[in-house]
């Protein structure tokens, strides 16, 4: 972690971020957020790699698949990024950069489509087709990066682990948990349950049965619903044009709370990201039930939510030689932060989530 303690403070002394006034539609209120590029390496998106059949994840039949970067340019792969097909649909774990041309990385999943595990219609079942979508709520990205927050979690004391209030309600729940298939991850359960609870929301919020598919237990093919495409469609419009050529990020707001956000290296890769976000955004907007709320945010108090952030315990883990993810855990967010190691002048990518909009501790 030498270089991250010097990177984090020339990016600190570099950072002036600025954010417009908001825009909101639909309960989701968004403000982008501005500065100057940290740098202008490219970098390949996981959406546009597959849907271009420039990278190729295999099918593993574990938490545990393969990816082939067949590109030119590094790709990066995000934390929550949906993956459609193989044997079951899956949620990426952690950030991490594949370089171009790269044919041999392995990278961590999560199931998140509890009943199938063959060929589904026409779609390979060795291979995944498509990721046009991130996961849409703020308590599943926590549970996807729970290696990391479990550190935070548990401080050492002289050699013992001395659980915090937090660790322990944490390890209460996990208790609590059924095992209908035997030994099951306790995080892998929890994100079974949240792809329920989205289900039955979004059912709810549109008066329709997301779940009248192929396969009824699949996230990926809740969101392809009919009636969630036509209402983002509507999130998108008011959106889509948001992102400008200084923009870097978003914060956002649903039911007059913030619930976090996104702030990438340069204007290309949140450009290339954004309609993914926006996508993420308006999904959970959409199974809020407090989504009309009026938002009485002010853009300090997104200024200083973004900076407090900043400041609280961290831990780091390399997910592969090329990424190093740093966790800070403040008193209102867990702050996560993205450097390809060899290009190490600035964060690639960050994500900030609230703690109060993720059921923080608790599986």
């Amino acid at each position: 972690m030498g270089f991250l303690t010097s990177s984090a403070a020339l990016y600190a002394q570099q950072d002036s971020l600025s954010v417009t006034e908001p825009v909101t539609y639909g309960g989701l209120t968004v403000w982008m957020v501005q500065a100057r590029e940290k740098t202008h390496h490219p970098y390949l998106t996981l959406e546009d790699a597959l849907s271009t059949h420039r990278a190729v994840i295999h099918e593993n039949n574990s938490q545990t698949l393969w990816i082939e970067n067949l590109s030119d340019t590094d790709l990066f792969v995000q934390s929550a990024d949906l993956i459609k097909g193989g044997q079951q649909d899956r949620m990426v774990a952690s950030d991490m950069i594949v370089p171009a041309h790269d044919t041999s990385y392995a990278f961590n999943v999560y199931c998140i489509e509890k009943g199938r595990s063959t060929k589904r219609g026409t779609e390979p079942i060795e291979t995944f087709s498509s990721s046009e979508w991130m996961a849409p709520l703020a308590h599943t990205r926590i549970v996807a990066r729970h290696e990391l927050t479990e550190k935070l979690l548990t401080p050492k004391v002289g050699g013992l682990t001395a659980p915090d209030p937090e660790q322990l309600k944490l390890l209460e729940s996990l208790g609590e948990i059924p095992r209908p298939f035997g030994q099951v991850d306790a995080a892998q359960y929890s994100i079974w349950n949240d792809v329920a609870v989205a289900q039955a929301g979004m059912t709810l919020a549109l008066k329709d049965s997301v779940t009248r598919n192929q396969s009824p237990t699949s996230l990926e093919l809740a969101l392809d619903a009919k009636s969630v495409s036509e209402r983002e469609r509507d999130f998108n419009k008011r959106f889509n044009s948001l992102a400008s050529d200084n923009t870097v990020g978003f914060i956002y707001a649903i039911g007059g709370k913030i619930r976090g956000g996104d702030i990438y290296s340069s204007h290309d890769l949140f450009n290339a990201m954004w309609s993914k976000l926006v996508r993420s955004a308006s999904a959970e907007a959409i199974m809020d039930k407090s989504s009309k709320a009026e938002s009485t945010i002010s853009k300090d108090d997104v200024l200083a939510f973004i900076e407090s952030a900043k400041h609280g315990k961290s831990t780091s883990e390399n997910p592969n030689a090329r990424t190093l993810v740093e966790a800070v855990r403040s008193d209102g967010a867990y702050r996560f932060v993205t450097y390809d190691t060899k290009y190490q002048e600035a964060p690639l990518h960050e994500e900030i989530l609230a703690r109060d909009s993720a059921n923080d501790g608790v599986f």
